[in-house]
């Protein structure tokens, strides 16, 4: 009975000894054992000696888990994060940050052949974009499209510091400051393609431009190259500047009024050509209904755009005024002009998404997929143009657009777009009134 005693007690104080927290109770333990004959004066030298032992070896293992604890702690690795179709990555230690994103649009259009357009589909846009943070304070964007090639398919690549309070600094290339429908990415216009206004655009240019905004006001200026893909080679490029400033005295997540002011303008140097141009507010079949052609002996060329913008609810409106006059050094000088109004309503009770004078991703109130319908807008432009003036004859046109859009989720967008062009006065389209039906899908993410 007593070796059996003996062995059941040494057998429970070792299963505590191999115990993390075994310490004082467990020896004081091991002498009421001695005191009361259980274990002989060797088997408790031998019990402590283990004891003691466990000790050591816990103490140690102790200060190992509290080392990789300390370790995980202060890690500087990366956290990644999916959101919307888009991959980010940020390092824990905040300086650094990337993110992969992109859009790819397919088209599809069947037009009235009273403008010799043909009915087709295309892939519109399929791009990919790299963009974060270095260091806190330094930000980068590289944009490629892959329907273009070589340096065409270059879109934004530029860098920018913004180490200041509200202030930006960027340089590289990227969108002049004009135009609300221009600033808005092609993700996010109300139509599939932009109003007849487009034909001027400022586009993207190699510059240096300084941006300062807070929620209710915005104001860039900078200066300009040319164009990524002009090769000068013995002769001066074009070279510009360019200022757009906004003012929202009312603005919150449904209620806004958007004003706008811009100029832009153009020194052309040695080159000395402009072209005025823009097709139906479609892509797919490449047919421009109002061309100036090749305009020589110019100078230089101003811009000047007024805009105006208003969200109450799922209820949107916005409308542009763009003027342009082109100075010729021994022919008469040109002024073209070009304006729209457009309105959107959203009968799923969404409302547009505006910040620092643009106007962004729309989120559906419920999705596609997880029990809702996405977002319902429909939406309705006018938009009409002039570039006929003393020696050009461009043509006139005016154009109505009707269009529902679906957003099954953020990042998946279907859309259809009627477009009627009134009447085209002038130009190698005088006289026609082509109309024409398209549809795009477009995954953004």
């Amino acid at each position: 009975m007593r070796l059996l005693k003996t062995a059941v007690a040494t057998s429970i104080l070792l299963s505590y000894s191999s115990m993390s927290y075994a310490g004082s109770e467990i020896e004081t333990l091991f002498n009421m054992l001695k005191e009361n004959g259980i274990v002989s004066e060797a088997q408790y030298e031998r019990l402590m000696t283990e004891l003691n032992e466990t000790k050591a070896k816990n103490a140690a293992l102790e200060q190992q888990l509290k080392k990789q604890l300390a370790e995980v702690k202060t890690d500087s690795g990366v956290d990644v994060k999916f959101d919307k179709g888009a991959l980010s990555f940020k390092s824990r230690d905040k300086k650094f940050s990337t993110k992969i994103g992109g859009r790819v649009q397919a088209d599809a259009a069947a037009y009235s052949d009273d403008a010799d357009q043909g009915n087709g589909t295309e892939i519109r846009r399929a791009r990919l974009y790299l963009q974060g943070t270095m260091y806190h304070d330094w930000a980068y964007k590289l944009q490629y499209d892959f329907v273009s090639t070589g340096s065409k398919g270059i879109k934004d690549a530029y860098l920018s510091y913004k180490g200041f309070d509200n202030t930006t600094l960027k340089v590289g290339n990227f969108k002049d400051p004009f135009s609300l429908q221009e600033q808005t990415s092609s993700k996010f216009v109300t139509f599939t393609e932009r109003s007849l206004s487009t034909a001027f655009k400022a586009g993207r240019h190699i510059g240096f431009m300084a941006s300062t905004a807070n929620n209710d006001w915005s104001l860039a200026a900078g200066v300009f190259g040319d164009s990524l893909t002009t090769s000068g080679g013995s002769e001066d490029e074009d070279w510009g500047v360019g200022t757009r400033a906004t003012w929202s005295p009312i603005n919150s997540k449904t209620n806004v009024v958007h004003l706008g002011l811009a100029a832009n303008y153009r020194n052309t140097e040695s080159a000395g050509t402009v072209q005025f141009k823009t097709q139906p507010e479609t892509h797919v079949a490449g047919v421009n209904i109002v061309d100036t052609g090749t305009i020589s002996d110019v100078e230089d060329v101003l811009k000047l755009g007024a805009e105006v913008a208003y969200v109450n609810g799922p209820f949107s409106a916005q409308a542009e005024y763009i003027t342009t006059s082109v100075n010729r050094e021994s022919m008469d000088d040109l002024d073209f002009d070009t304006w729209y109004a457009q309105a959107g309503y959203f009968f799923t009770g969404e409302s547009r998404n505006y910040k620092k004078g643009k106007f962004g991703s729309l989120t559906p109130n419920s999705n596609v997929g997880e029990g809702g319908i996405g977002a319902w807008e429909l939406a309705l432009r006018y938009s009409t143009i002039d570039l006929n003036d003393a020696d050009i004859d461009g043509g006139e046109a005016d154009a109505v657009t009707i269009g529902l859009n679906w957003f099954a989720t953020p990042s998946l967008r279907f859309s259809a777009n009627y477009v009627d062009v009134l009447d085209v006065k002038g130009g190698s389209l005088d006289e026609r009134e082509p109309s024409l039906f398209q549809v795009r899908s477009q995954w953004a993410f």
